[in-house]
């Protein structure tokens, strides 16, 4: 006996002596693939299995799919515009003999849900990080060797059984990632809007349509700057920026709370052509934050006023050169001696250094006449004295020049650049000569 395989020796039958017996194991050849290799988070897709019975011969089988949390499935023969999605579905595998293929194709929904972890606050439910999903398939089959295959009468022969497994895997990620946005305001209202898109899937894929969608802006022109961009293949670890040309609409104030988020709409497509369509949200604050300080000091009685330097770069103790712009148009003042606010606006100013970082020169402090000009340039010198990143810049004082209003100071509402890199001397050159006795 040998693993429920009785062998009997005939000596009457067979005269020649019998040395052995060997046994050669029919192990299971057949196999199984699922395609695609990956799923999207948040799509339906179809899901093509292979079943391959190799040199077998597959009397029958069943097929059984299993779901991960967040994903259902639906059986071959359904409709996957039914309601009869579930976590799991089992089917039957039809009869296949040696070197014959079986396919079958399902469909798979991936939805969002929050972990544990979320739940309890311990990890963010918006980041780019997936949760990862899975579907399992097994395949139980009853085969024969493929030498049972000319035999005529085999229903005394027990099948053998066999058992395969496979599985496919949502990614850890969205297919397309923002990694940078930001944007760079031109002229009087107008922005170029910049997003970098980076790709995480392993096969490459297309962006066949997109669209933007940016409250309190409209588009500046009529012209797609990305229009060379249209089925591009990008690659995994491959990034792809686009940039939209805006204005500032006249319908400005502050944004709510339940406002509609900047968001960008992709279309993409894989090699196969199909399409999937993708949402990210944009991270566009500091831009809906400037123009709603922008629109609050445009009804304010008050001076706005913009830094600029000659360079964001230097050296510690090196003099760079430092313009404030005041404007002061929308400036007026009312007294018990002086009706219109305009006549005879005079303001004085003063350059303050903040926290030791600089040390200023120049004509740091006079008069501005806002009689008949509201917009004036004020240039000094700025002098760095300690290395690193500055993030802080010398500031503007402004009073009433009247005596009246002397003790008034006036709102200043002021923008900087972000940052300014001081550097360290790394050598110093000099020049030595003997002292006189």
């Amino acid at each position: 006996n040998w693993k429920q395989a009785s062998f009997f020796y005939d000596s009457a039958a067979l005269r020649k002596p019998l040395r052995g017996i060997e046994v050669l194991p029919s192990d299971p050849t057949q196999s199984l693939e699922l395609n695609p290799l990956f799923l999207i988070p948040g799509h339906v897709q179809p899901v093509r299995m292979t079943f391959h019975s190799g040199s077998d011969l597959i009397q029958d089988g069943t097929v059984e799919l299993t779901c991960s949390e967040g994903l259902q499935v639906i059986a071959p023969d359904e409709d996957p515009s039914s309601d009869n999605w579930r976590d799991s579905c089992t089917f039957d595998l039809p009869q296949c003999g040696p070197e014959g293929s079986v396919v079958m194709t399902t469909s798979v929904k991936s939805r969002l849900f929050k972990t544990i972890e979320q739940k309890l606050g311990l990890r963010e439910a918006g980041g780019h990080n997936a949760t990862i999903q899975t579907m399992q398939a097994r395949v139980f089959t009853s085969y024969h060797h493929k030498s049972y295959q000319d035999v005529s009468v085999k229903e005394g022969i027990p099948a053998m059984q066999a058992t395969l497994e496979a599985m496919v895997t949502t990614l850890d990620k969205p297919a397309f990632t923002v990694d940078e946005c930001y944007a760079s305001p031109y002229g009087e209202d107008k922005v170029l809007i910049t997003v970098c898109l980076h790709c995480n899937t392993p096969i490459p894929f297309s962006i066949k349509e997109w669209h933007i969608d940016l409250p309190k802006l409209v588009p500046a022109d009529d012209i797609d700057v990305n229009m060379g961009l249209f089925q591009h293949a990008i690659a995994e670890g491959e990034q792809l920026k686009l940039s939209f040309n805006f204005s500032q609409s006249k319908d400005t104030g502050p944004r709510g709370d339940e406002e509609e988020q900047p968001t960008l709409h992709v279309v993409l497509q894989d090699e196969y052509g199909k399409t999937f369509n993708q949402y990210m949200e944009l991270d566009l604050d500091d831009l809906y934050d400037q123009m709603s300080k922008k629109d609050d000091y445009a009804g304010m009685n008050g001076v706005v006023v913009d830094l600029t330097c000659s360079s964001l770069e230097g050296l510690v103790g090196g003099p760079v050169t430092l313009k404030y712009c005041v404007e002061a148009s929308n400036l007026r003042r009312k007294t018990s001696s002086d009706t219109d606010g305009n006549k005879d606006l005079r303001l004085r100013y003063k350059v303050l250094p903040v926290d030791c970082d600089w040390v200023v020169s120049g004509k740091v402090t006079g008069v501005l006449d806002c009689s008949s000009k509201r917009t004036h340039n004020l240039d000094f010198i700025g002098i760095p004295i300690r290395p690193g990143v500055l993030t802080r810049f010398p500031a503007l004082s402004i009073h009433y020049e009247t005596s009246e209003d002397e003790s008034t100071i006036v709102d200043v509402q002021s923008r900087y650049p972000d940052a300014f890199k001081s550097l360290s001397y790394v050598n110093h050159m000099a020049l030595a000569c003997p002292a006189e006795g």
